[in-house]
């Protein structure tokens, strides 16, 4: 698979997955899985800023890049195969570091309860890391362009009603 695609079981897949078939879909089909990451590392915390009712909370994650390698498209009697050129993981996306935070504060609101105020500030890094490549095809003029990236710093708020 690209390392933007699914990993799929060949067994428990309810559309039929021809891999394998072929003795040329096993050239280089060694190495690492489409998903792999062997690094992950997660960190989360929460302060509670005294005489202030004002929480904040971190999430820390950083991940290493996707595996993938150089493939080709080749025409074969049975059909057009897409070949390994080499093997998985032989090549990496960029690594990802989120770092998300959330401010919240609750105030008592009487008869109504008490309303929280929420303020979420996702990819404060504002990390732009690629996820998808145009293509893996050796040959073609998009080889290693990456086309989707990690979702930019965004914030948002929200208001929740505690009875």
């Amino acid at each position: 698979t690209t390392p933007g695609g699914a990993q799929l079981s060949t067994i428990a897949n309810a559309n039929p997955v021809l891999f394998g078939q072929d003795p040329n879909d096993l050239t280089n089909a060694r190495g690492r899985l489409a998903n792999d990451r062997p690094h992950m590392f997660r960190m989360m915390g929460t302060l509670d800023v005294l005489r202030t009712g004002v929480v904040v909370g971190a999430n820390l994650q950083h991940f290493s890049g996707k595996p993938w390698a150089a493939t080709t498209q080749i025409v074969l009697p049975q059909g057009d195969q897409r070949i390994l050129l080499e093997p998985r993981g032989t090549r990496r996306l960029s690594s990802q570091t989120l770092l998300d935070l959330r401010v919240s504060k609750t105030i008592r609101a009487g008869r109504l309860g008490r309303v929280e105020l929420l303020l979420d500030v996702l990819n404060v890094l504002n990390d732009s890391a690629e996820e998808e490549l145009a293509s893996d095809n050796l040959f073609s003029p998009n080889f290693g362009r990456p086309i989707v990236f990690m979702d930019p710093r965004r914030a948002m708020f929200g208001v929740r009603l505690q009875r």
